[in-house]
């Protein structure tokens, strides 16, 4: 992320910080959310959370489908079933793009190996959502629309031997293609924080 970036970003979180808990969950959401609510990236990975006890799970649940049904999103909650946890850790995603980034044969053999079961995509969703009582499946890399040999060359070696680059993954080939992405995913990120910012 470059300074500019990032100064955009850190002026979102302050401004963001005194709002209600529902405002400050959804502009969680529009704002790191945005290459999925754009169209530009499958899915996101968000884990919604506030200092103090709050039950940011439960506000999830009763507000989602209210924000993000109109813009033809979906979501699936990886942590519902840890009740100690009121943290909401979300994947939002648009089904046909998740679907395509799945059907891949390269995408598909990971999966396979991990023990997908690959008939549909709300099998392999279901699947998912259970690993996370587990550890943590770092083939949820495939799910958030990143480059398969990237996902297979982290997940053989966690150390990140080799890695060319780090962005919103770890780069191991492509790396041209995959700083355009990145720059991709930060603008729609940096655009919707500003439209927060600017109070629309």
């Amino acid at each position: 992320m470059n300074s500019k970036d990032a100064d955009i970003i850190k002026k979102f979180m302050e401004h963001i910080k005194n709002f209600d808990d529902e405002n400050f969950v959804k502009s969680i959401l529009f704002c790191f959310g945005a290459p999925t609510i754009k169209g530009i990236k499958a899915a996101c990975l968000i884990n919604f959370r506030r200092r103090g006890n709050i039950d940011i799970k439960t506000l999830w649940k009763q507000n989602a489908d209210k924000w993000l049904n109109p813009l033809g999103v979906q979501w699936l909650l990886l942590n519902e079933n840890d009740s100690k946890n009121k943290n909401a850790l979300v994947l939002i995603y648009r089904r046909e793009l998740l679907a395509r980034a799945l059907e891949c044969n390269e995408a598909c053999e990971i999966l396979r190996a991990c023990g997908y079961p690959l008939e549909d995509l709300d099998a392999c969703l279901t699947c998912l959502r259970k690993k996370f009582s587990g550890k943590f499946p770092h083939e949820i890399g495939l799910f958030l629309d990143y480059p398969p040999y990237d996902v297979k060359c982290f997940m053989e070696n966690k150390k990140c031997e080799n890695q060319l680059c780090c962005g919103y993954w770890k780069v191991y080939a492509g790396v041209s293609k995959a700083m355009q992405t990145f720059r991709k995913y930060r603008k729609a990120e940096c655009d919707a924080a500003r439209l927060i910012l600017t109070g629309h």
